[in-house]
């Protein structure tokens, strides 16, 4: 964005460049007027025609007046510098005047010359602080055109602490100061740090004067225009609606009042046809800005109605938490700062069981809360959400951000390291914490869960949050503990139980396992009624079990549990094999041709499009299609020829299973007839002899 408050030439003229440019050369001395009592002399010391007749101490004393007005306008740099406006704005200029004419009068006219060599230095220190914060100022806007916005707005910061200076307060009439606060607004949204950008708005506007020029960029109804336009974007992303529309509507005001007070104004046709298109366009942008603030109040308002038709069944319950989660993406896409939204999706994605998802929504959510570390100084130090938080050791902001077309480490599922997750949890909601540690010990990242619950009860105990955070009690930390201990522990004893072959006992293990989240409830052994919570950790387990199972040759008991485990992941391609092997022991093989053909498939669509397979909702997250290897595929189509033999080899002895019987059939059919014909004609026989 071009920063409007100063306009620069190609070659940077008006306060182009990290330094200001050098004065032109002095100006030449004005013509003498003959017998003019001001004209210029030839020579310092020369005297006008009509002072002849005074005496000499009063001609020395003109004579050393003339040299010094000469001296004067020869070095006022600051009328030279007026038309490059470097670190000023016209209201400066207008209030500084020259100077060197100031320390001629006051050298000239009884002032002790020592004051006045101390007011030149005050004037050459102001000329300094100029320079430097228009050198600032450059930069930060260099570094924001860059894509720098962490830098652009360390720059502005700077600039806005040289500009200040000592005063307590900011003057209501700083257009230098108003200008770098909307600039450093512009760069803070872009850096996620909405409410400082809403907060250097507000600033930005006190230091404008509403009666000023309309047609100034840098007060007046245009620029106050421009800044409510920008607070308004900045409390939207926020989440703060009804504050943003007032904000809006307020910029489409001040740009109609100023479009009616520059269409009155005489000035050059091309210079009202450019304000009259910035301010047209501030009101665009504006009208623009209340479709997205109707936008999110649309998709709020729907999230209030599927959230209060709940309760129903469980079956349509998840069809409502489905709608609900995309009418918060739909408002968060509008709001992208609102925590209250953040914390709204991640409650919908636990109601889905959808754990691995929340718990990469987390940490991307705080990767951007990295983006803002160190940009709270000075002024700013009052608005850091994070004041007790030191900076980030692990965790990158531009994590989730790199290579985001990489198939082989697609963004979805990226998670971080125990360290990055230790800066993570003590930037999150505080409603989001116990969810996002839920998570962690679902998807077995039990090193980042135990490291994550102990930077938070470190954190906690070393600020001001001492035993709570916020409104979020402590007691749930000491309980998610326990279940991490007990999770990590039976787990253990129960994969140690399977490979020294007592799979009975180790099915027993992985079934206590699975009723930790259910506060320690009986394990039902038809896996399909127990409501499990999900996640990696309950899919492997229902598939460890269907293993023990298969062991145990109780393969109906096994297909059951690899149900369970297909449920929460519906690609899980272990748990999809393992089912087919167990149809197969059964005998059931149309069932089980269909799970390998489909694992088959899966397979080959993941191989030729390796990103819409990572991007698939059903996508499991750690049993992917492909990461299958070859062994594994070969063997799989092994085993569905083997399958398909089977059942040839099962249908023909079916057929002859068949024949046989009919043949069977047919012969005691036939050795019934020839018995009961042979019984009626010895009937007949003895019947005859009698007579």
């Amino acid at each position: 964005r071009q920063d409007s408050t100063h306009r620069r030439t190609k070659k940077g003229a008006a306060g182009g460049g990290r330094y200001p440019p050098p004065p032109p050369p002095p100006p030449p001395p004005p013509p003498r007027h003959a017998g003019g009592a001001d004209a210029a002399a030839s020579s310092p010391m020369d005297v006008d025609g009509d002072g002849d007749d005074l005496p000499p101490e009063e001609r020395i004393a003109r004579g050393a007046e003339a040299a010094a007005r000469a001296s004067a306008a020869k070095n006022d740099h600051e009328a030279l510098r007026r038309g490059f406006s470097v670190g000023q704005s016209d209201a400066e200029i207008k209030k500084g005047g020259s100077r060197h004419n100031r320390a001629t009068q006051f050298g000239f006219e009884g002032a002790d010359h020592h004051a006045a060599a101390q007011g030149a230095d005050a004037d050459d220190g102001d000329d300094a602080r100029r320079s430097r914060v228009a050198g600032l100022r450059d930069e930060g806007r260099a570094y924001y055109i860059n894509g720098a916005y962490r830098e652009s707005v360390l720059c502005y910061t700077e600039a806005i602490r040289v500009h200040s200076g000592d005063r307590p307060s900011p003057p209501t009439d700083d257009e230098t100061l108003a200008a770098l606060y909307g600039n450093r607004a512009a760069a803070l949204m872009m850096t996620g740090a909405y409410e400082g950008a809403s907060a250097d708005c507000d600033r930005a506007l006190k230091c404008t004067e509403a009666s000023a020029a309309a047609g100034s960029l840098e007060s007046g109804p245009a620029f106050r225009s421009k800044i409510l336009c920008r607070m308004a974007r900045a409390l939207l992303k926020a989440g703060s609606i009804y504050e943003a529309d007032r904000a809006f509507n307020s910029s489409i005001a001040s740009a109609r009042e100023a479009l009616s007070v520059v269409a009155g104004q005489s000035q050059p046709a091309d210079e009202t046809r450019s304000m009259e298109k910035i301010l047209n366009q501030s009101i665009t942008d504006a009208t623009l800005g209340l479709s997205d603030v109707k936008r999110y109040r649309d998709a709020a308002d729907s999230a209030k109605v599927v959230d209060g038709s709940k309760g129903a069944s469980l079956a349509a319950d998840r069809r409502n938490n489905v709608q609900l989660l995309m009418f918060i993406n739909s408002a968060l896409s509008v709001s992208p700062g609102s925590m209250e939204l953040h914390e709204r999706k991640v409650n919908a994605l636990a109601s889905l069981k959808r754990w691995a998802e929340l718990g990469n929504h987390c940490e991307r959510l705080a990767a951007e809360m990295v983006k803002i570390d160190g940009l709270f100084k000075d002024d700013l130090a009052g608005l850091n959400p994070f004041p007790d938080v030191r900076p980030a050791q692990s965790l990158k902001p531009d994590f989730f951000e790199r290579n985001p077309d990489d198939a082989s480490d697609p963004v979805s599922l990226r998670i971080l390291s125990p360290k990055a997750v230790c800066d993570a949890v003590v930037r999150l909601p505080n409603g989001i914490l116990p969810l996002y540690l839920r998570s962690l010990r679902l998807e077995e990242r039990y090193t980042e869960a135990a490291k994550a619950g102990a930077s938070i009860e470190s954190h906690m105990s070393n600020t001001k949050h001492k035993g709570s955070r916020g409104h979020v009690q402590q007691q749930w930390l000491s309980g998610e503990r326990d279940k991490l201990r007990r999770t990590m522990s039976w787990k253990e004893k129960g994969d140690t139980l399977f490979r020294n072959g007592d799979y009975e006992r180790a099915a027993e293990k992985y079934a206590l396992c699975l009723t930790i989240d259910n506060d320690g409830g009986p394990y039902n052994q038809n896996a399909l009624e127990n409501d499990d919570a999900g996640g990696r950790l309950h899919a492997v387990l229902h598939c460890n079990r269907a293993a023990c199972l298969m062991a145990l040759k109780k393969y109906r008991e096994a297909v059951k549990e690899c149900t369970a485990a297909l449920r929460i992941h519906t690609h899980y391609m272990k748990a999809m094999l393992r089912r087919g092997r167990c149809f197969a022991r059964i005998r059931q093989y149309q069932e089980a041709i269909a799970e390998y053909e489909r694992y088959i498939q899966l397979v080959l669509e993941a191989r030729k499009s390796p990103q819409s397979a990572a991007s698939s909702n059903a996508a499991c997250t750690f049993d992917r299609p492909i990461d299958i290897t070859e062994g594994e595929y070969s063997k799989a189509r092994q085993e569905l020829a083997d399958v398909r033999k089977s059942m040839r080899q099962a249908a023909a002895n079916d057929q002859a299973q068949r024949k046989k019987q009919r043949e069977q059939a047919f012969g005691f059919n036939r050795n019934f007839k020839d018995a009961a014909t042979a019984a009626a004609r010895r009937r007949n026989g003895g019947g005859g002899g009698s007579g």
